[in-house]
């Protein structure tokens, strides 16, 4: 079994165990999916958890190539920047690319996908454009400035909130500190660091690009 087959024999096995689970908890209410991520059980109105789940509220997007960072679409590009993180507001994900023009198909539970479909059914149809099409671990953060940027024709001011979603590529990176923070002795799920962020060139197969390089972190909260 490869990587993909087995990603859809196990989403299609929390697919299954969802309802179940959901009348246990909810006295008989089927749901999709989990409540903590985005479900609708039936007859029950959405609550606040089921709005949020997977919601980004940003300023400006952090775009990286292998010339450097972007704030949205200003000049110039940037060699680095210090910036705040909630890792408690981290939202992981698994997605999947495949096409040519790229689709990407994105799930925070591995049971429904971001755009209504089954995480099933999205690999199934990805695999169907591109057998070689595999699952990649992802997260949305939100990296709020902690110095003002000035810029060729203006100034990003500190506290502006920059969201960035890790390419197939680029979460290895923030995985890195992860394991940082956790062989120091810090917490990875819920503390608030600030850190430095670069970029980092790739290369493979005549392509390259960059990814986000996250330096000199410290906890503040």
């Amino acid at each position: 079994m490869n990587n993909i087959d087995a990603a859809i024999s196990q989403a299609t096995a929390a697919a299954a165990n969802i309802p179940q689970d959901n009348a246990n908890q909810n006295g008989g209410a089927v749901a999709t999916t989990s409540p903590n991520q985005g479900a609708v059980a039936a007859g029950r109105p959405m609550g606040l958890d089921d709005a949020m789940a997977g919601a980004i509220v940003v300023d400006e997007w952090l775009k990286v190539n292998e010339h450097g960072l972007q704030i949205g679409a200003k000049k110039p590009l940037l060699e680095e920047i210090k910036v705040r993180i909630d890792l408690s507001d981290v939202a992981y994900s698994e997605s999947v690319k495949y096409g040519n023009p790229a689709t990407y198909r994105k799930t925070y539970d591995r049971v429904m996908t971001t755009d209504g479909s089954t995480w099933p059914q999205a690999l199934s149809e990805a695999r169907a454009v591109d057998p070689k099409a595999r699952p990649y671990k992802s997260a949305d953060i939100n990296l709020e400035l902690v110095d003002d940027i000035k810029l060729k024709d203006e100034t990003v001011s500190a506290g502006t909130v920059l969201g960035h979603s890790f390419s197939t590529t680029g979460f290895k990176s923030f995985a890195k500190l992860v394991k940082q923070m956790t062989k120091d002795g810090a917490d990875p799920a819920g503390d608030t660091i600030e850190v430095t962020v670069g970029y980092i060139e790739q290369t493979s197969n005549g392509n390259t690009w960059g990814i986000l390089d996250f330096r000199d972190y410290k906890v503040v909260g």
